[in-house]
């Protein structure tokens, strides 16, 4: 299994454990989100294709709008490390001047969660469930 994979595969199984409905996000310069389900995504198909094929199928599946909320996490299978922070905040921004905070090769962005605390507590349980695949997520907030 790949590293975008293995990821997926771990937000899949925690955002089902906790009930939780998340999206993988999409923002323009002015902080409109547009996301898709991470439920949508969530398929043992999608878990073994390469990073390129999963990066083209996750990229494609964002186009709905979604309300914005509280609390999002940039999280980048490349370098398994997830940053959380306030989703009103701009960061990680790209060249791209449709979509700049869209997803990218390195990373796409998980949300939308209450509070910090709520995602920090959420990320250490996809954390740990990447420990048992002998990886390791790094947390940032």
């Amino acid at each position: 299994m790949n590293r975008w994979g293995k990821v997926l595969k771990a937000l899949c199984q925690e955002a089902d454990s906790r009930g939780l409905k998340l999206a993988i996000l999409e923002a323009d310069g002015e902080l409109n989100w547009f996301g898709a389900g991470v439920d949508k995504l969530c398929s043992d198909e999608n878990y073994s294709k390469s990073d390129a094929e999963l990066y083209k199928i996750i990229k494609g599946s964002v186009s709905e709008g979604v309300n914005e909320g509280k609390v999002i996490a940039y999280v980048s299978p490349v370098n398994f490390q997830a940053d959380i922070y306030e989703a009103d905040r701009r960061r990680f921004a790209t060249s791209n001047t449709s979509r700049p905070f869209g997803v990218t090769r390195d990373g796409f962005r998980v949300g939308f969660f209450e509070s910090v605390e709520e995602a920090v507590d959420f990320f250490l349980g996809v954390a740990k469930r990447l420990r048992e695949e002998g990886l390791s997520l790094h947390l940032h907030y």
